[in-house]
């Protein structure tokens, strides 16, 4: 019985905190849906687990002043930030405790590429006063009558996996037994042993390192309880390329924040030892790749079969196309998408990408602009015969779809559009042949034909110049085949090849 108080405060602290933290979320995100096609929202929407609150506020920080650009934080327990996300589809950016969640969410089709942030182990901790010194405590300590013990509850990371995870080893049926007090957050169960309310907790060791003068014990059995966390971008965001943005710069230099906060780094995925074909070998590899970047890296395909005996079978299309037939089952060695969310759509199946170039997004037009045309609203004039790419066949399609939007000019655009093609070289033809008046396309597009066109760069929206992301299949048994071509894609010969294409060469996004 005298854990039946605790027990009520723990459960209705979990129900407040699932409550608030739906109704904290949902409103201020609709405060920032545009009512309008084209308006703006003013800041990304980021669903943050508590455990990893101090350094991603440090490092949304340091990215707003560093490219301007606002990151609205939003807090719950990892897996009540899940079903916000399933049930209102809202938001730019989940970090969930642990990477569980991200996988459940790409199996809901929430979430598009994730990024790897910090590891945490689990860790037992011990009000300061606490009679035993750290090196004497030991499992019976927590189950002796009288031990009052704190738990997440399991809408948490932290209480999920310890569940999981010492439910084998037959210590969570005597937590159980032990009735512990449950409790909204991982922070809620430390502060609870800060101030004495608690005897104990079992916690993020990284929280655990904000309490100093907590008694902290790694008890037998706790090196089981680990998690893996990582960032994913919304399969919804409206911001989805400064959330990718920010991904990135988690990952990379706001990498110091949680190093200083006492997180551990994340756990990277080796990457494949790069060759060619060995003597005696019949060695060949299959490419995915969009279609728009084939003038860029045919030649440099072709001295990578000459140079190294190695054959490249080339799929080139449009990425949703291409994204289509992997999730059918057909995964090639190599994929090298138009633009990230494409790579997203298929990142469980493939190692960590890297960035080879951007491509910059432009209204082509036949030479001398007789239209006239200056900007994206321009497009909407009366009788102009607009051809853009195929919102859902390409990377090119779902970009002009989002400029469009962002730019507040869909609708009148859209009355205009007589063509939607899977690439973009398709609409620079039918543009060539009078059949339109003007397209949106990359100009890479362009280029290739400025003695004909001219083209106008949309500029000002970070979307409308995306990057081109190349990544090897999990499942490849040739993956050391395909880092080698990746290497001879990134080399000083391809790149001038890209930049005569009018190809940006690596990311385009906010300079670390």
């Amino acid at each position: 019985m005298r854990h039946l108080p605790w027990i009520a405060f723990g459960l209705s602290a979990a129900l407040l905190v699932g409550i608030l933290a739906f109704w904290t979320i949902v409103p201020a995100r609709e405060e920032s849906i545009p009512a309008e096609p084209g308006v703006e929202r003013t800041a990304m929407l980021v669903h943050v687990a508590p455990a990893l609150r101090s350094p991603v506020e440090k490092a949304a920080a340091d990215f707003e002043r560093d490219t301007g650009i606002q990151v609205q934080l939003q807090y719950g327990p990892s897996e009540v930030l899940l079903s916000t996300l399933k049930v209102t589809k809202q938001g730019d950016l989940f970090l969930p405790a642990d990477d569980s969640y991200v996988h459940e969410a790409r199996k809901l089709d929430l979430v598009e590429q994730d990024y790897a942030i910090a590891t945490f182990k689990g860790v037992a901790i011990f009000r300061a006063d606490f009679p035993k010194a750290a090196k004497d405590i030991t499992w019976e300590d927590v189950f002796r009558d009288g031990f009052r013990l704190v738990q997440p509850n399991p809408a948490t990371a932290v209480g999920k996996v310890t569940r999981e995870r010492l439910l084998p080893t037959g210590l969570w049926q005597r937590i159980e037994n032990a009735k512990p007090a449950q409790v909204g957050s991982v922070v809620e169960a430390a502060n609870a042993v800060k101030i004495g309310s608690a005897d104990g907790a079992i916690v993020w060791d990284a929280v655990a390192k904000q309490y100093p003068t907590l008694k902290v014990v790694n008890l037998p059995n706790l090196e089981l309880v680990t998690a893996n966390v990582s960032v994913a971008v919304c399969k919804n965001a409206t911001a989805r390329t400064e959330a990718r943005w920010f991904a990135e710069y988690l990952a990379g230099p706001g990498q110091k924040h949680f190093q200083e906060a006492g997180y551990s780094l994340p756990i990277r995925e080796p990457k494949p030892k790069a060759r060619g074909a060995l003597p005696g070998e019949d060695a060949e590899i299959e490419l995915y790749a969009g279609s728009m970047l084939r003038p860029a890296i045919e030649e440099t395909i072709e001295e990578f079969e000459k140079k190294e005996r190695v054959r490249v079978t080339r799929i080139y299309n449009g990425c949703g196309i291409l994204v289509a037939q992997m999730r059918a089952g057909r995964i090639p060695d190599l994929y090298l998408a138009c633009d990230p969310r494409f790579m997203g759509d298929v990142a469980d199946l493939f190692l960590t990408p890297e960035v080879i170039s951007n491509n910059q997004l432009v209204i082509a037009v036949a030479k001398g602009n007789s239209f006239g045309l200056k900007e994206l609203k321009d497009l909407g004039k009366d009788n102009l015969k607009v051809g853009v790419g195929h919102e859902q066949q390409c990377a090119l399609g779902a970009i002009t779809k989002e400029t469009f939007l962002k730019s507040g000019v869909y609708a009148a655009v859209r009355k205009n559009v007589k063509v939607e093609s899977p690439t973009g070289d398709l609409l620079v033809n039918q543009l060539l042949t009078g059949a339109l008046d003007a397209v949106v396309c990359y100009t890479s597009n362009v280029t290739p034909n400025l003695d004909k066109l001219d083209q106008i760069p949309i500029t000002g929206i970070p979307c409308s110049s995306p990057d081109q992301p190349v990544a090897i299949a999990k499942g490849s048994a040739k993956q050391e085949l395909a880092a080698k071509l990746i290497e001879y894609i990134r080399s000083a010969e391809s790149r001038e090849r890209f930049e005569k294409l009018g190809f940006g060469w690596g990311t385009k996004g906010p300079k670390k």
